[in-house]
């Protein structure tokens, strides 16, 4: 979480605001196919990973099962991907920008975060991560010294995920008895399905935040897509905090049902996370301008339009997978992001057909997030899963 902080300020100087712009513009486009490739076995998989921890036999066909549905994806993918950047022209111009950043879907087969979240041996992840980041790092330094060299970042970020892959996958092959298989069609078909909601659910929290990039990108051109995506970015990093929390405990929620360290973990982040929100948003023009270089009123105005929402979110994450779905309520958890998005999708077409004005489409970020928000509470109200208050102490 912290490493990205040290390159950040570098690449939006070095490349400028409007290479910097495109890089993410290609890697919103590219995030589409990401999320079809993960098919939501990020959720349905760690879950049945966790479960079956201790059957060698079930570990081997949810591990072949999951790889070659990935797999699949991935070719679709790439076909689709070459068709979109042959005969669209704003894309034809910089062929070579998508095919590098599209290594970043190989590195998600070849990465099972899936799996390890679900025995729980986060250590794996974390050490790979860290020092593929580090690594990272240190080149972009290295190799990124004008705005000409906007390609390596995203070949930098793709090697790394796909040398992560590599080594993850000899770490799980040398510890855990698994053996690869093709499984028979059938099995496939039951882990589609049993992945298809969460899929969905992807589909509407990760797809609205690559549309909004992408819309961004097509209406206002790459300088408003470097200052949305460096407070996009800024956005997601502080919500990263609830994003972490609810994938590490998802697998032992899913287990215990453990209420009383389930709200324990909402009053401490939220104890954190609001006071930090309100000291970034206060100081936002001095922050802008000492770290990134940058000033002026549009981007310190989008930046207080999007971390108006960063709370929300962090909140939203934790009560998600973690409550709902680890307490036998997927279904709500995926129709909280489903109904937010149609919401959201909504929201963003006034905003771009009638106001046409950036700082209302930027504000769709907040607007997705408030209302997944509202969504999951209401369904914890609806189910009860709370017999007081959420962030009450305990008696």
């Amino acid at each position: 979480m912290i490493l990205p902080f040290v390159t950040l300020p570098y690449l939006v100087r070095v490349l400028e605001v409007d290479n910097f712009g495109l890089v993410n513009f290609s890697l919103s486009i590219i995030g589409y196919f990401n999320i079809l490739v993960s098919f939501g076995f990020e959720l349905s998989a760690t879950k049945q990973i966790s479960i079956h921890r201790k059957n060698d036999q079930k570990l081997s066909e949810i591990f072949s099962a999951v790889t070659c549905i990935k797999s699949i994806m991935f070719f679709i993918s790439f076909l689709f991907l070459t068709l979109l950047v042959f005969f669209i022209d704003s894309l034809n111009e910089y062929i070579a920008l998508y095919y590098v950043t599209f290594g970043i879907v190989l590195g998600n087969i070849l990465f099972p975060t899936w799996f390890f979240q679900g025995v729980e041996k986060m250590k794996f992840i974390t050490v790979i991560n860290v020092v593929a980041k580090v690594l990272f790092t240190i080149f972009v330094f290295i190799l990124v010294q004008d705005k000409n060299d906007f390609i390596y970042v995203p070949l930098l970020n793709s090697l790394g995920a796909i040398i992560g892959g590599m080594v993850a996958l000899q770490i799980i092959f040398r510890t855990y008895a698994i053996k690869f298989y093709i499984p028979h069609k059938k099995v496939l078909l039951h882990h589609l399905k049993d992945s298809y909601y969460y899929f969905v659910s992807r589909i509407a929290n990760n797809g609205s935040r690559y549309l909004v990039t992408t819309i961004i990108g097509a209406y206002f051109g790459n300088t408003m897509v470097g200052y949305y995506s460096l407070v996009e970015k800024l956005f997601y990093a502080f919500a990263t905090v609830g994003g972490v929390i609810s994938q590490t405990i998802f697998p032992y929620m899913s287990r215990t049902k453990d209420l009383k360290l389930m709200k324990k973990i909402i009053r401490v982040t939220l104890a954190f996370a609001i006071p930090v929100a309100l000291l970034l948003m206060y100081f936002n023009e001095p922050f802008l301008r000492l770290v990134f270089d940058v000033e002026g009123e549009v981007v310190s105005t989008i930046f207080l339009l999007v971390f108006s929402g960063s709370v929300f979110s962090v909140l939203s994450a934790i009560i998600g997978y973690p409550l709902l779905a680890a307490f036998g309520y997927p279904k709500y958890a995926n129709n909280s992001l489903i109904y937010s998005s149609i919401v959201y999708l909504v929201y963003i077409v006034i905003a771009v057909l009638v106001t046409k004005n950036i700082y209302f489409v930027s504000f769709s970020l907040v607007v997705y997030t408030i209302s997944g928000l509202l969504f999951r509470v209401y369904y914890i109200d609806k189910t009860r899963l709370y017999n007081i208050n959420i962030i009450e102490k305990d008696n």
